[in-house]
């Protein structure tokens, strides 16, 4: 081979070289995004074939593609929890309050957990033949918060957990009051949250939250603003249902409201984790979301913001005639919270108006 030849040679390896160097090193063009995992795990102590069920779970979750924050409710007993961990300890960090609380929830991160919080609902129950039960074990409701970034990502999300009341409008409308007091302390960066909300998509408990913490629903979003009429997440054809119609109870709200000036959007959406008709996982079905990070702002139009707070101001009232008929001397409290948010929104001043005017 002649000189010439070999310099050629060499020259279009060179090139080649590069050009697959400039391939692997040139920027994704997409938003950089992530996936969060909801699943109601249904561990209580009656239910049938937990650890069977939790092994189908663990090994879908280590499925690829993996989500990167899963959030699982109804993992109550110790055996449970250390399946989970020992089979899921090595993909994700797990944050578990349950250990120390008999409250249900854990939270699994393939990110950079920056820290965590757990608070318990300051009313848990409304009294009746199940709650009695649950007082006897010492189960409660609970909302877990960590904070969490991702490589690639310059700004930390909150991430909530938490599981409502099943069965009282009144009592998970206090829970969400509750959730609003801690956001309204914590609004420097954007909020994921979701769970078992026990509380169907026409539900007053699901507009409030809504409205007050200015969430979007991110299933909604992805069908384009309306849910299909058929979409159910605790539905009648599953074995482990104990219900006679079907229902959505589970949800992935998120919040744009934050310092940083990039939005959140839903891309894609499903009901996942089924399982099969013989072998349910568990009585709820997974909710499964991708998000992106757009670079840009969104801008809520001010016509919007009062038609917002009109709707809220009507759905405030409704929650204040809900709670009105409850005896009980601790939902006094939360009527009169109410009764200030309304007059802030109506006086459009207050910490809750201007986080309220912060939607988009």
């Amino acid at each position: 081979m002649t000189l010439s030849k070999m310099l050629t040679l060499g020259l279009l390896v060179l090139g080649a070289q590069s050009a697959r160097a400039e391939m692997y090193f040139t920027a994704d063009p997409n938003p950089p995004r992530f996936c969060l995992q909801n699943f109601n795990a249904y561990g209580p102590i009656y239910a049938s074939k937990v650890e069977e069920r939790t092994e189908r779970m663990t090994g879908f979750l280590q499925s690829i593609p993996k989500c990167d924050v899963v959030h699982l409710q109804e993992v109550w007993n110790e055996g449970h929890i250390q399946q989970i961990e020992n089979n899921l300890n090595r993909q994700y960090e797990i944050s578990a309050p349950n250990k120390k609380s008999r409250i249900g929830l854990m939270s699994l991160f393939m990110a950079d957990v920056k820290g965590s919080q757990t608070e318990d609902f300051q009313v848990n129950n409304e009294g009746g033949v199940l709650d009695s039960v649950r007082v006897a074990f010492n189960v409660k409701k609970a909302y877990h918060v960590v904070r969490a970034g991702f490589f690639g990502i310059d700004e930390d999300f909150f991430f909530l957990n938490t599981h409502l009341h099943p069965t009282s409008p009144a009592v998970r409308l206090t829970q969400i009051l509750d959730i609003l007091r801690w956001r309204l302390k914590h609004q420097d960066e954007k909020l994921v949250l979701s769970g078992d909300f026990n509380a169907d998509i026409d539900s007053v408990e699901r507009k409030f939250l809504m409205l007050t913490l200015g969430a979007h629903d991110s299933m909604e979003e992805y069908f384009g603003g309306a849910y299909p009429k058929s979409f159910c997440t605790y539905c009648t054809g599953n074995p482990l249902g104990w219900m006679l119609s079907d229902h959505t109870f589970d949800y992935i709200f998120f919040s744009n409201v934050g310092n940083s000036g990039t939005t959140l959007k839903a891309l894609e959406g499903e009901v996942n984790m089924r399982g099969t008709p013989r072998k349910p996982w568990s009585d709820h079905f997974g909710v499964r979301v991708k998000f992106s990070v757009e670079p840009t702002t969104s801008i809520t139009d001010a016509n919007d913001i009062e038609r917002r707070r009109t709707e809220a101001l009507e759905t405030l009232a409704v929650a204040s005639y809900i709670l009105q008929q409850e005896d009980a001397k601790e939902f006094e409290g939360y009527a009169q919270m109410i009764n200030e948010l309304s007059t802030q929104l109506k006086n459009r001043q207050g910490t809750f108006n201007t986080y309220f005017e912060k939607y988009r």
